[in-house]
């Protein structure tokens, strides 16, 4: 079974079997190389206020086949982290639980502040801001699981 390290933030892939560790690396990559597709399309539509590329011709098509892969990569990504999560132990899944459960409030809690007071700093907060405050969120709920449970 996985044993959680750094606080909460992360897993021991060495802790895993064989096959537990597959999935996991293989769902890793994937979410990797989707992420990369995704910062792609993040420079054309602007991330955290920053002017979206324009002007770049036919550059309609290859922003077409970006989105199509990032898509496909979380798909497969999330295929094999589901076959990894469904072969963890009931504490893992508590972590795991804990973790999104942290996103969600965060995803509440930070992205109410960054919307409440956007008006004041001439700032329009997009998806990416709230997935921002999700993530800050989940490191979070990952870090007060392991405090509680783990730590000595």
């Amino acid at each position: 079974m996985a044993k959680i390290t750094y606080k909460g933030l992360w897993i021991e892939v060495s802790s895993l079997n064989p096959q537990d560790k597959k999935n996991y690396i293989r769902s890793m990559i994937c979410f990797m190389f989707g992420g990369f597709f995704l910062g792609i399309h993040l420079a054309f539509v602007g991330f955290l206020g920053g002017e979206p590329i324009e002007d770049l011709g036919s550059s309609e098509t290859y922003l077409l086949i970006t989105r199509i892969l990032i898509m496909v990569f979380f798909l497969i990504a999330s295929v094999f982290y589901k076959n990894f999560y469904q072969a963890q132990d009931d504490f893992f899944k508590s972590y795991h639980n804990s973790t999104f459960a942290g996103g969600a409030y965060g995803f509440v809690v930070f992205g109410t502040l960054v919307s409440v007071f956007s008006p004041y700093f001439n700032f329009q907060p997009t998806f990416y801001e709230f997935f921002l405050a999700f993530a800050a969120g989940a490191c979070l709920g990952g870090y007060l699981f392991h405090k509680k449970y783990i730590a000595d």
